[in-house]
């Protein structure tokens, strides 16, 4: 407003409205891609600290209840075996897990889906052949609308692979057991079929996304720019105050 003009008036001419759009707009402009950015990873922080938390405690109530996690070898055999997984899953696992709303094998009878009551989902198959153990339960678990997910899926965006570990009696991001430049290396493949480390680099850094973490990029604060542009359209309008007014 133009409060050192002669001819100072109450009412704000079409020029100064204008003024003032164009910086709310710019500042939304600006400030906007932060503000999803941090929504964005906050959100996948806090989903796959809740299912790695949901899945783990299902663990500890199923040994408390049947004993050791076990597995039929003769299912291991092939890994046509989906069928098998969900029976599996539903003994085991699933019937402690309230917040899930579906479950059930796939139609190529390879894969076990499970959806949560928040649409986030996962997936699981056991690996076949007779030299696969038991940790090889592979678990992809994806923090986007499960419709949209890859069954098979791990980009580090988000989906991501966990397993489930016997020797802890544990389902752990894959690689957690593997030296951090590891972890972080295979992260960053570009290949996203190999970012085997995704989930690790996130539960190592306390289930917290580091600000170096490609695949859900952290946008710093663009209040600075927007402050300079601010003051700038200040400048322009005192201007038109002396021309102007």
């Amino acid at each position: 407003k133009c409060t050192n003009s002669p001819k100072f008036s109450k009412s704000f001419t079409l020029s100064e409205v204008l003024i003032t759009l164009g910086v709310i707009g710019i500042m939304a402009a600006l400030t906007l891609p932060t503000v999803i950015s941090k929504y964005k990873r906050k959100s996948v922080e806090t989903k796959l600290a809740k299912f790695y938390s949901v899945m783990n405690e299902a663990v500890k109530m199923s040994i408390a209840e049947h004993g050791e996690i076990e597995f039929d070898t003769a299912h291991r055999e092939s890994i046509n075996n989906a069928e098998y997984i969900e029976q599996w899953y539903k003994e085991n696992l699933t019937k402690y897990i309230k917040t899930l709303k579906w479950e059930g094998a796939d139609k190529s009878n390879q894969y076990f889906r499970a959806v949560f009551a928040d649409g986030t989902s996962f997936s699981s198959y056991l690996s076949g052949g007779q030299d696969f153990v038991i940790s090889a339960l592979w678990i992809f678990y994806c923090t986007g609308d499960y419709k949209n997910c890859k069954k098979d899926g791990f980009d580090g965006e988000s989906q991501f692979l966990f397993r489930y570990e016997p020797n802890k009696r544990m389902i752990v991001p894959e690689y957690e057991d593997r030296p951090l430049d590891v972890i972080i290396s295979s992260c960053k493949q570009p290949n996203k079929g190999s970012r085997h480390g995704c989930s690790a680099w996130i539960e190592q850094n306390g289930w917290k996304i580091p600000e170096d973490y490609q695949w859900i990029r952290y946008l710093a604060s663009a209040f600075p720019v927007f402050h300079i542009f601010l003051s700038v359209a200040e400048a322009t309008l005192q201007v038109h105050c002396y021309i102007f007014v």
